[in-house]
């Protein structure tokens, strides 16, 4: 990674964009401060202005995808206003493909490795929002008459469970990609038709009969 410059008192953005490049390159247990504040070009004191630890960087880094999975979901149901079936299948895209093409930043947000500390921690609060909208997602849908009604926690909760257990199968290297493709990168279709399969036999139970 080359050299990167950064904008006077924003250094608390390039120290976490930096480290979700390494993370995502070498791995979480290759996270080094240190390397970071290198590859950026500041003394190697510097990160520890915004951030104590190691840990605490990675809480950052997982704290920003779980912000864009938020803002992806809000664009979704701007997007796709009246057709929720569309919004709840592109944010399980979203969410497969980062498993895809960023497996290690998906394994930090979603495998377990950070616990929050505190019940108003940034961190809880951003993977909180980023639930919650998908929330919204299944009640725009029980309010158009397209889901069926209930619990929209509980209902969201399902989906969440349906789109990561594949996502999972994949950030691990359990589902792997055709023989002849080096990565699901070059493969997106052959990906999508397998979600799009999966998810056609969850919205079976999920959408009204009429």
């Amino acid at each position: 990674m080359q050299q990167t410059r950064y904008h006077h008192g924003d250094l608390r953005h390039s120290l976490v964009s930096i480290g979700a490049d390494m993370l995502n390159a070498k791995g979480i247990a290759s996270i080094s401060l240190r390397e970071i504040a290198r590859t950026i070009g500041v003394g190697h004191n510097a990160p520890y202005r915004h951030f104590r630890n190691k840990h605490e960087l990675l809480e950052a880094v997982a704290e920003e995808g779980f912000r864009k999975l938020t803002a992806k979901n809000t664009r979704l149901e701007l997007e796709f206003a009246h057709d929720p079936e569309t919004q709840l299948f592109e944010s399980a895209m979203h969410i497969v493909l980062l498993a895809a093409e960023q497996p290690n930043l998906y394994q930090l947000m979603f495998g377990g490795f950070l616990q929050p500390a505190g019940s108003d921690s940034a961190l809880k609060q951003a993977a909180d929002d980023a639930v919650h909208s998908l929330v919204r997602i299944i009640k725009s849908g029980q309010q158009q008459q397209v889901f069926i009604q209930g619990d929209e926690v509980k209902l969201s909760l399902s989906a969440m469970s349906m789109i990561q257990g594949i996502a999972m199968m994949v950030s691990t290297g359990k589902l792997k990609p055709l023989p002849n493709m080096k990565s699901w990168s070059e493969s997106p279709t052959v990906l999508k038709g397998m979600v799009l399969q999966l998810f056609d036999v969850f919205l079976r139970g999920l959408k009204l009969d009429k």
